[in-house]
C-alpha cells in the first residue's frame, strides 16, 4: 500500500525519496544506493517462489511472470543470484557484511 495515498502503487516506493519517514529508507532511494556502488544480489528461488504465488493468484504462467521478474530488476546494479544465502555467505567470506534492520 502507498502509505500517502493508501492505494495500491504504481511503481516502486523505494525509489521515490517524497516518501520520507513513511518509508523505512527515510528517503533513501535504491537508485541513490547504486550510485555509491552497492551491488544488490536478486536470489533466484526466492524470485522463482515469488512468481509461483504470482501465477496461482492470477491465473497465468509461472514461467512468464518469473521472466517478467527478472527482466524488471531493481536496477542496473542488481543480478541474480542462484541462491541468496550461498551469495551472503560467499561475501562474507571475502569480508563483507550483512546488515539487515
Amino acid at each position: 500500500e502507498d502509505p500517502q495515498s493508501k492505494s495500491v502503487p504504481k511503481s516502486n516506493l523505494y525509489n521515490s525519496e517524497t516518501y520520507g519517514d513513511l518509508l523505512p529508507n527515510r528517503g533513501e532511494t535504491l537508485e541513490s544506493l547504486a550510485k555509491l556502488g552497492v551491488q544488490f544480489g536478486v536470489c533466484a528461488v526466492a524470485t522463482r517462489n515469488f512468481a509461483i504465488t504470482i501465477a496461482k493468484a492470477v491465473g497465468r504462467d509461472a514461467d512468464a511472470i518469473n521472466n517478467e521478474l527478472i527482466a524488471n530488476l531493481i536496477g542496473p546494479n542488481a543480478r541474480m543470484v542462484p541462491a541468496g544465502i550461498v551469495a551472503v555467505s560467499r561475501a562474507q567470506e571475502r569480508g563483507y557484511t550483512l546488515v539487515r534492520s
